[in-house]
């Protein structure tokens, strides 16, 4: 998994403009304002295309779901809390509207859902083929600059998508130690317990 983590940082510094420093959850990096309205989830949006140099239009559109009050579970690890499609004219996002209660969580979907579409086209080409296209998606979010919000989210929402939380520390590892970064320009954004991780992660690269 290591091998395969390394391979993919080559392969998307190669392809895409390598970020110099993390993204994180601050107004220097985001521009939408508060709220819960499909205005501000919109404007978001732009914040995170921006971030991630993706300038192809995208449709945001919230999924028809129970509010959050009415559901058994919403931190389901089957809830859906977005989805991505691309006709070959339109790409399409969908997500479910309680996540702007959760900026954090709601950003990282967000950046999962571009990168899918940053990613079209060359799902055979990125390392692990096809077949590894959901876990490039979530680690190419990583090698962007969302490592913060990888980690962090998937903590919060309690569940570990695609990548393993082990997964996701040490590719924000790598990624310090790759753009020649400590750990202190993350981890006021992190909980204790995501700081653990991540100071084994960077223990372990040493």
């Amino acid at each position: 998994m290591k091998d395969w983590i390394e391979e993919c940082f080559d392969w998307f510094d190669d392809r895409f403009e390598p970020p110099e420093t993390p993204i994180l959850p601050t107004k220097s990096f985001f521009k939408a304002g508060g709220g819960e309205s499909e205005e501000t989830a919109r404007q978001v949006l732009k914040d995170v295309t921006r971030l991630l140099h993706f300038d192809a239009p995208i449709d945001l559109i919230p999924l028809d779901l129970l509010s959050a009050e009415y559901r058994l579970d919403y931190n389901s690890t089957s809830a859906v809390a977005g989805t991505y499609q691309n006709d070959g004219e339109t790409v399409v996002i969908r997500y479910d509207p309680e996540l702007l209660k959760s900026p954090l969580q709601f950003i990282n979907i967000l950046a999962h859902e571009v990168m899918h579409a940053r990613l079209s086209g060359l799902e055979d080409e990125v390392p692990g083929g096809a077949g590894a296209h959901e876990l490039s998606t979530d680690l190419g979010c990583i090698i962007a600059g969302f490592g913060v919000f990888q980690l962090q989210g998937a903590d919060d929402a309690g569940w570990a998508g695609y990548l393993s939380q082990d997964s996701r520390a040490h590719a924000l590892a790598l990624f310090l130690k790759r753009r020649g970064l400590g750990r202190e320009c993350v981890s006021g954004h992190l909980t204790p317990r995501c700081q653990k991780l991540l100071t084994r992660a960077i223990k372990a690269l040493l």
